[in-house]
């Protein structure tokens, strides 16, 4: 079992740091892009990819102090946008060792990145949901076991 799950790694903890950041990243969209930093050029994408987030980011300091009920259901674009990130990081390292290899096979059986992402995403909540209702690190093994378990469900579906 590793620490290679991780919703926060690359922001810290502090959620209206967090929170400014994927904001001034928006407000950065109409930059040319290589003025951005990698990080932001991924966040911007990501956010673009979600077009029901847009107006939300358009609050500004608004959105900062806004609380969220748990879960992705609860539209937190914070929530939702850092699992995605969490997933492309996990991509990008292949950490833990063969995501990549299971990213490019959802990919292939869902036919768009998105929606890949999206399935892989919902597996990913549930790996850190159960990591921290059991007060533990989340286990790597049962993770891409239940990725392969969603890819098998969806070829077979």
């Amino acid at each position: 079992m590793t620490a290679s799950i991780s919703a926060t790694g690359m922001f810290g903890n502090n959620r209206e740091e967090i929170r400014r950041f994927f904001i001034a990243c928006w407000n950065r969209r109409e930059e040319p892009l290589l003025s951005l930093s990698p990080l932001e050029q991924q966040v911007l994408h990501v956010i673009e990819l979600h077009p029901e987030y847009h107006g939300m980011f358009e609050q500004g300091e608004a959105l900062v102090q806004k609380d969220f009920p748990g879960g992705t259901e609860s539209g937190n674009p914070f929530y939702h946008l850092g699992l995605h990130l969490s997933l492309l990081e996990q991509i990008s390292t292949d950490r833990p060792p063969g995501i990549r290899q299971l990213h490019a096979e959802f990919r292939t059986s869902y036919g768009e990145v998105h929606t890949a992402e999206h399935a892989m995403i919902e597996v990913l909540e549930a790996a850190l949901w159960e990591a921290q209702a059991m007060n533990r690190m989340p286990d790597d093994t049962a993770y891409l076991e239940a990725l392969r378990t969603r890819l098998r469900e969806k070829q077979a579906g």
